[in-house]
């Protein structure tokens, strides 16, 4: 009888191959060898970048900047089959009034809940003058908002009033004088969109989307004039324009797929985890990312089969069937201290902590866009009404960056204003600092105000 072989990374394939085909969810040991692998696979897909797309939005948003409407109106024939002209491409107040009303009235109640509420959290985002008194003089800061921008509302896998309120809110909070919105529309405009804008008296609004929508609000054409900033989340197009004109103008973030790492415990009910995990991963692209962390074992096992089972089950099969491998994926840390060093390197998008411990688990993560802490605090709830932006740093850039807010449609001014006892008192300082780095007209500019003879 011949005796068959296998090496650690053939048995480590049929290991992941066989958790897969039981509950379609790898479960694996943070520290053992299938763990770093796996997690060093969710890393290298975060960092992937396709060149063939990047190749794609480069022409589109060289032709837009250079000839304008007719590329902009060639785009949107040639990707969304709509045929545009000077006249048509921007949506007319009383067609989106009209189609406003036919919204139902249960969605109309529920959003305008939604956008009181997100207009109380973000009101309290008001950034405030601060003056203080140096010796020197007085130093301000002041806060004047961005004069004009461009929203970008996605489309054609769903439609998302829900990121009407997001974007818009904030901007009208700060004090943003033009908000300018883009979407892809593809006959008439979607009642529920059209009520988000009616709602929140958007007036400037276009039926344009994709990487050409972002050239044209950066660049501006004859139809659309250009703006300072743009933002809203869209695809990969999308995402990789708003990437490029990055400088022109300014940009809320380069938005990639949706993404959540849950930690959890025993203490949870694992079809809840179970489903808070699937809610991440149905938005369509099939590049969305959904991480469990666990120091239970069995409790894995108990979220892998569930997660299963909410499949099989699902309306959602056929997007679920779209995800990459690993999508969804369970990880066994050895204690607390462990699972939380890993969701700090993730840095996720969105974080919920359904542990009994949460209050304390919360205060030692540093890097997350959002968290949701407790048993009853899905994911959802931001998305659509609490009233936190849904608007957030993906692919770990919560290290850096923060949800959109109002301080994002802003810019801070400084003021100085220094007396001559003042520039007598500190001359002599900036003029040894100034000529220690070679800029002699820098120093010179103070000393010659005060009859300072130059010190090095």
């Amino acid at each position: 009888m011949k005796t068959l072989l296998l090496s650690p990374t053939q048995i480590l394939g049929w290991w992941l191959e066989e958790t897969v085909m039981k509950s379609m969810v790898p479960i694996v040991k943070l520290q053992s060898l299938s763990g770093k692998r796996l997690l060093s696979s969710i890393a290298k897909t975060r960092r992937q970048q396709d060149e063939k797309t990047l190749s794609v939005v480069q022409t589109i948003i060289a032709d837009v900047r250079k000839n304008g409407d007719k590329a902009l109106f060639a785009y949107t024939k040639k990707f969304d089959n709509v045929t545009l002209t000077a006249v048509t491409v921007r949506i007319r107040s009383s067609e989106i009034i009209t189609q406003a009303k036919k919204a139902p009235t249960a969605f109309k109640t529920a959003l305008t809940e939604a956008a009181n509420r997100i207009i109380a959290y973000h009101s309290k985002q008001k950034s405030s003058v601060f003056r203080m008194v140096t010796k020197e003089g007085t130093l301000t800061q002041i806060v004047r908002p961005l004069n004009r921008v461009g929203v970008y509302v996605p489309g054609g896998y769903t439609v998302y009033p829900s990121s009407v309120l997001m974007d818009v809110i904030p901007a009208q909070i700060a004090g943003v004088s033009e908000i300018v919105a883009v979407m892809p529309v593809r006959g008439d405009l979607d009642p529920k969109i059209a009520f988000a804008l009616d709602l929140l008296k958007v007036k400037e609004v276009y039926r344009v989307g994709g990487a050409q929508a972002i050239a044209a609000l950066a660049y501006g054409t004859k139809s659309i004039r250009a703006v300072d900033k743009i933002v809203g989340p869209g695809n990969i197009f999308v995402a990789l324009a708003k990437k490029m004109v990055y400088g022109m103008v300014d940009i809320d973030s380069v938005a990639g797929p949706s993404e959540v790492v849950i930690l959890a415990d025993a203490s949870a009910n694992p079809q809840w985890v179970a489903l808070d995990l699937l809610a991440q991963a149905e938005h369509g692209s099939g590049n969305e990312s959904a991480l469990c962390i666990t120091e239970d074992g069995a409790f894995a096992e108990r979220v892998a089969a569930c997660v299963t089972e909410a499949v099989e089950k699902s309306p959602m099969r056929a997007v679920f069937k779209k995800l990459k491998p690993n999508a969804l994926c369970i990880c066994i840390a050895r204690n607390r201290d462990e699972s939380i060093k890993l969701v700090n390197e993730c840095a996720p998008e969105h974080l919920q902590i359904i542990t009994k411990t949460y209050k304390e688990d919360v205060k030692n993560i540093t890097n997350a866009s959002a968290i949701f802490c407790g048993p009853f605090t899905p994911v959802a709830l931001g998305d659509y009404y609490i009233g936190t932006n849904h608007v957030l740093p993906t692919g770990g850039a919560a290290r850096f960056a923060s949800p959109l807010g109002v301080e994002s449609f802003i810019k801070r001014m400084s003021i100085a204003e220094i007396s001559e006892k003042g520039l007598r008192a500190c001359a002599k300082n900036v003029s040894i600092l100034a000529r220690a780095e070679n800029f002699v007209h820098h120093a010179m500019s103070v000393e010659q105000r005060v009859g300072l003879t130059p010190q090095i």
